[in-house]
């Protein structure tokens, strides 16, 4: 985005080009890892495929790390040219199968009992940081596709993980589905919830088990505790990395967010010319 909406020159462009592709030739050096200051990858940044398709369709990060490193390479190759990049991208997704990870449907999603990395259960819930960390790597996959072939695939991708997200009547999640051009997408939804967000942007405690006009849902995969979605002046102020779809939280009024929870939805928005 900085690339796209801030750098007004050659120089400007020219400077992020050269930090971005300090980043991504380390990732390609290294084997596709991002290698910490003690020598090994840190815990997250692996990309490589023995990494990436040890996991099960079932663990949404064969997915994510996927999309990732292709949305990167096809990001270096455009700002650059190298084809270096171009080359890299391709053999991730005929040789190691990473286009086919891109599109494995998200209702693979599921519990994935035994996978654990460095400790951590991988597996045993929906990760609402991936949802995160997916949609805001799709707007690079997506517009920097290499081809209109490829193009169609992540469209078709990205819709899908948008179904299983749209009764969240996330601002940010719709405004970049609304990029692919697709037949459809919740704007009213999207403007509900910037309408209802709370101004001060405090973590007030919240408690709605004791309320009468809610349907709890059973205990669930997602953890999503309620069928109807409550306005965001209702419910935990968070940000966009965990469901909405909760009863009770918050901090006492100990955490206060940024504002760039709604600040970016709302002028990605406004940018897009989906909103006034």
């Amino acid at each position: 985005m900085l690339y796209e909406t801030v750098a007004q020159t050659s120089e400007e462009k020219a400077r992020i080009a050269s930090f971005f592709t300090k980043v991504l030739d380390h990732i390609i050096r290294n084997d596709w890892y991002l290698i910490d200051v003690d020598g090994k990858p840190t815990l997250w940044a692996r990309w490589n495929p023995e990494y990436v398709n040890h996991f099960p369709l079932s663990v949404f990060d064969r997915r994510l790390n996927s999309a990732e490193i292709i949305a990167m390479l096809q990001f270096g190759y455009k700002i650059t040219g190298n084809e270096t990049y171009r080359k890299k991208a391709y053999e991730l997704m005929e040789k190691h199968g990473y286009l086919e990870n891109i599109m494995s449907p998200m209702g693979k999603i599921g519990m994935t009992d035994g996978i654990i990395h460095q400790g951590i259960q991988m597996g045993d819930d929906w990760n609402h940081s991936d949802d995160l960390l997916g949609f805001v790597c799709y707007w690079v996959l997506y517009k920097y596709a290499f081809t209109d072939e490829l193009k169609a695939k992540y469209a078709e991708a990205i819709r899908d993980h948008w179904e299983f997200e749209k009764n969240e009547r996330c601002p940010l999640w719709n405004f970049i589905f609304s990029t692919t051009k697709p037949e459809g997408f919740d704007v009213d939804g999207a403007l509900w919830t910037l309408r209802g967000f709370p101004l001060d942007m405090i973590d007030w405690s919240v408690s709605n088990s004791r309320r009468h006009d809610i349907t709890r849902k059973p205990a669930n995969f997602r953890g999503q505790e309620l069928e109807e979605l409550l306005p965001p002046g209702e419910r935990r102020m968070t940000r966009w990395n965990s469901q909405p779809f909760i009863l009770d939280g918050g901090s006492g009024g100990q955490v206060e967010l940024a504002g760039d929870e709604f600040l970016l939805p709302y002028w990605m928005g406004r940018y897009l010319k989906v909103i006034d």
